[in-house]
C-alpha cells in the first residue's frame, strides 16, 4: 500500500394543516393542483392523478438519507445484491427483487453504531465503521466481500483509530474506478470527541493513503510531507477524486466543507497539479469525475468534470477538462443551484432522448451566510458536442430531457438533495439516493421513463 498525505471531505412534502377531515377541500385543492401542472406541461389530468400515486409509493422509511447504491460481482458472490449504507445500517436487497432490509453493522466481533463512509470495487464493499463509548470515539476499516441473503463475511483490514485525550479521527473512502485504487483519507480533529458537526472547526490536517484494489490488510504505512494537505500551509480534506483509467488521477482538496476559497487540484500522491487551481483563483470544488462519453458510434474523448462550492461571478460554476490541465467553464449554472455530483448516462436511450447526450449533476441545499438554499434534484448537461465551450448546464427542469417531465416535478426528488446516482453493473437502471427523502429509480431503457420511490 503506498501511502499519500492530503486532506478529506465530508459527505454524507408538505400536508397543509386542516385539510385532512375535509375531503371537499381536499379534493378541490387536488384538482387545482393537476390543472396548475396542466397548464405548465400540457400533460393530462389522468396521466397527472396516475403519476402522482404511484411516486408516492415507497417502501423504505421515510425520511430516509442514503449513500448511493452499490452493485458488486465476484466469486466469492453467489447471488447478486444491490446495498447503499444509511447511518446504522448497511440496506440490501436481491438484484431481482423489489424489498430493501436492513442488515446492522456486526463486524469484526463488534456492533458499531453507523458507517462514516462507503466504497464499492468491483467485488467488495469498502466500509469506514464508527462507534462512540462515553467520550471515546473508534473507527475500524472493514471489507463486506460475500453476503448470501442472511449472513455477511466481512475481512478486516486490521486498522482501527482511536480517539486520544486531545485527538480524534475520521476517515472518507474514495473509489474512483470500481477496478482501480481505494483511497483512505484520514482527518485528524484537536480536542475530544464531542459532535462531527463541530469537525470544520477542530480540523488540524489530513492524510490520504492508497490501498492497492485487492488490499486485505492495512499494512505498514509510513507518514510523508505534503504540505497540501497535512497543515504545512492550511489544513485541507480531500473533496473529490477521478480516475481517466489512463493514468491520470485528479484529487480536489480544500480547506473546508463551507470555504469561499483555499480550493486545491492535487496528484494522486498529494502534491499540486500545475499551479494547483482549476481556474486560477483556488475556488473550492467537489464531486470531480470522469466522464467516459461513449455510446454507439461514438468513442469519447471523455473529460473530468467538477463543480464549484462557491459562487464566482454570483454563479456556482461546473468545470470540464479532456486532460486535466485546460479548464472550461460550463455556460448556464446559476447562483441557486451547488452541484456536487455527477452521473454520465450519454450512452442511455433515456439519456439520449431529444437528440442528445446527458450527464447529470447532483444538486445540494447548502447555507448561504444566514440564508438557507434549497436544492433542486438533479441538473442536465447536454455533452453531445465535442466543443466543451458549447455544454451548457439546464437548471429549468421544465425543459429537462431524461424522464417524464410531470413525474419528476411534482416529485419530491425535484427539491431534494442527491447524495449520489449510481447504475449498478452498468445495468439498465439508475438510482438517485437523497438526502431525508429516500432513494428513488428510473428505467434508463425507457424513452422518458418514470420515477418511483424504493
Amino acid at each position: 500500500m503506498e501511502k499519500i498525505a492530503e486532506r478529506s471531505n465530508k459527505t454524507l412534502g408538505c400536508r397543509r394543516p386542516g385539510l385532512r377531515n375535509r375531503p371537499g377541500v381536499l379534493i378541490l385543492y387536488a384538482l387545482m393542483v393537476n390543472l396548475l401542472l396542466i397548464r405548465c406541461t400540457g400533460a393530462g389530468i389522468y396521466s397527472t392523478i396516475a403519476i402522482s400515486t404511484k411516486i408516492d409509493e415507497g417502501k423504505l422509511p421515510k425520511g430516509l438519507s442514503a449513500s448511493p447504491v452499490f452493485y458488486v460481482s465476484g466469486t466469492r458472490w453467489t447471488e447478486r445484491y444491490f446495498f447503499f449504507v444509511s447511518g446504522p445500517n448497511i440496506w440490501t436487497k436481491h438484484a431481482s427483487g423489489e424489498r430493501w432490509n436492513a442488515m446492522g453493522l456486526n463486524a469484526g466481533g463488534i456492533e458499531w453504531d453507523g458507517v462514516q463512509s462507503a466504497v464499492a470495487t468491483e467485488d467488495r464493499i469498502i466500509l469506514a465503521l464508527y462507534s462512540v463509548r462515553g467520550n471515546t470515539y473508534k473507527v475500524g476499516l472493514f471489507a463486506l466481500t460475500s453476503f448470501d441473503g442472511s449472513r455477511a463475511t466481512y475481512d478486516d483490514f486490521g486498522k482501527s483509530w482511536t480517539s486520544q485525550s486531545k485527538s480524534f479521527q475520521t476517515v472518507r473512502l474514495f473509489c474512483p474506478r470500481p477496478t482501480g485504487d481505494i483511497y483512505v483519507n484520514i482527518l485528524n480533529h484537536s480536542g475530544s470527541y464531542s459532535s462531527l458537526d463541530a469537525e470544520d472547526n477542530s480540523f488540524t490536517g489530513s492524510t490520504l493513503y492508497k490501498l492497492a484494489n485487492g488490499s486485505s490488510s492495512w499494512g505498514s504505512m509510513t507518514a510523508a510531507s505534503q504540505p497540501e494537505l497535512n497543515g504545512t500551509n492550511k489544513a485541507r480534506y480531500v473533496s473529490g477524486i477521478a480516475d481517466n483509467g489512463s493514468g491520470t488521477v485528479l484529487v480536489t482538496a480544500t480547506t473546508g466543507e463551507l470555504a469561499k476559497d483555499g480550493g486545491y487540484l492535487l496528484n494522486e500522491n498529494g502534491l499540486a497539479r500545475g499551479n494547483g487551481s482549476i481556474d486560477g483563483s483556488y475556488i473550492p470544488t467537489a464531486g470531480i469525475t470522469w466522464i467516459d462519453r461513449k455510446w454507439e458510434g461514438h468513442n469519447g474523448p471523455g473529460v473530468f468534470i467538477a463543480a464549484a462550492t462557491s459562487l464566482k461571478d454570483y454563479v456556482h460554476p461546473v468545470f470540464a477538462s479532456k486532460d486535466g490541465s485546460t479548464w472550461h467553464r460550463l455556460q448556464g449554472a446559476t447562483g441557486r443551484y451547488q452541484t456536487r455530483n455527477f452521473i454520465d448516462v450519454s450512452d442511455k436511450t433515456a439519456g439520449m432522448s431529444n437528440s442528445k447526450h446527458l450527464i447529470l449533476a447532483g444538486t445540494s441545499s447548502y447555507i448561504d451566510g444566514s440564508t438557507y438554499r434549497n436544492a433542486a434534484g438533479y441538473n442536465e448537461i447536454d455533452v453531445t458536442n465535442e466543443d466543451l465551450t458549447k455544454w451548457f448546464v439546464n437548471t429549468n427542469r421544465n425543459s429537462y430531457s431524461l424522464a417524464n417531465l410531470v413525474n419528476y416535478n411534482v416529485s419530491n426528488l425535484s427539491e431534494s438533495t442527491v447524495v449520489g446516482m449510481s447504475i449498478p453493473g452498468n445495468g439498465s437502471v439508475l438510482y438517485a439516493s437523497t438526502r431525508n427523502n429516500g432513494v428513488w429509480q428510473l428505467n434508463l431503457d425507457e424513452e422518458r421513463p418514470l420515477w418511483t420511490r424504493e
